[in-house]
């Protein structure tokens, strides 16, 4: 797994290449504690290279979410592989962001 993380302005940006899992989900817990130490309102997450997400990994996802929120934070997934949209969509995680397919 490979994750990319820039900064634009109060925009920050993080694309996952690779299966996300259990092993390797405290590297996704660094970037998002650098988004968090931030000053960014909006964190665009690039999934298209992504094959999967454990729950280790949604659960990473989820507890930034609601700490990223708390703080008047957005979260958007601009582009998602077929797999993940489907996790995604299965767990009505898109009723909580944005969820964009390819």
């Amino acid at each position: 797994m490979n994750i990319e993380l820039n900064f634009n302005e109060k925009v920050a940006s993080m694309r996952i290449e690779g299966i996300l899992n259990s092993e390797n989900a405290h590297i996704l817990q660094e970037k998002l504690s650098e988004v968090m130490k931030s000053d960014a309102i909006m964190l665009e997450l690039d999934l298209f290279d992504c094959r999967n997400i454990s729950s280790t990994g949604i659960g990473k996802i989820l507890l930034f979410y609601k700490d990223f929120i708390s703080r008047g934070g957005e979260i958007e997934v601009v582009r998602s592989s077929n797999s993940v949209y489907e996790l995604f969509t299965m767990l009505k995680l898109n009723q909580l962001f944005t969820v964009n397919l390819g």
